[in-house]
């Protein structure tokens, strides 16, 4: 099987994030997508963030209808930050016949070589990524090939999906349910729940 891990601190999770899992699956024929949520993330700062509980039921209201998708709680199990070589490590445990790939956005993209272990990375999972705008592409292409020399395999999509960020989700829950970019179900959480200052 093919399958994706898709790591963040979705905070929260968004239609775009959604979208991008959507367009993995067609392109690169992935049989199962794993959202993972960032229990402690070592390039974020995550005072700010919601509680992982929280985010990991969101991301599970966003994803039920999908029958590829799932969540996972692995990294709430890790001692310390969420590194991807000790997620994927884990991972390889689960699935060591399965091929494994990690979505990953444009900007994370591009500074992977900047994160903890990245061969270890590159040996352990395929590594997706799709351009922030459109032209961000070549940009991309370019940064694969240097990647290619360290043993990363990349898989690439070649247009931008949607704009949008989880900050803009946080400014305006209500408007942003209203445009259509967050789950209803999560949206009525965030209220449930009192998220992000909503009432």
């Amino acid at each position: 099987m093919k399958i994706a891990v898709f790591g963040g601190a979705f905070n929260p999770i968004h239609i775009a994030h959604i979208n991008l899992v959507k367009e993995a699956v067609k392109n690169f024929h992935m049989d199962k997508v794993i959202f993972m949520p960032t229990f402690e993330s070592p390039h974020k700062d995550t005072t700010k963030s919601v509680s992982f509980k929280d985010r990991l039921n969101m991301c599970r209201l966003a994803t039920c209808n999908y029958d590829t998708f799932e969540v996972s709680d692995l990294e709430s199990r890790i001692k310390g930050k969420s590194y991807s070589y000790i997620t994927l490590g884990m991972l390889k445990e689960i699935y060591p016949d399965d091929t494994l790939y990690m979505i990953v956005g444009a900007d994370m993209y591009l500074s992977i070589m900047r994160w903890k272990n990245p061969e270890e990375i590159f040996r352990l999972a395929n590594i997706f990524t799709c351009p922030r705008d459109e032209g961000d592409y070549e940009t991309l292409l370019k940064y694969s090939r240097t990647l290619s020399k360290y043993g990363c395999r990349t898989s690439m999509l070649t247009s931008p999906i949607m704009q949008l960020s989880s900050t803009m989700i946080r400014n305006n829950p209500e408007r942003a349910f209203k445009k259509g970019w967050l789950n209803k179900n999560v949206y009525n959480y965030i209220k449930e729940h009192k998220l992000y200052e909503v009432e």
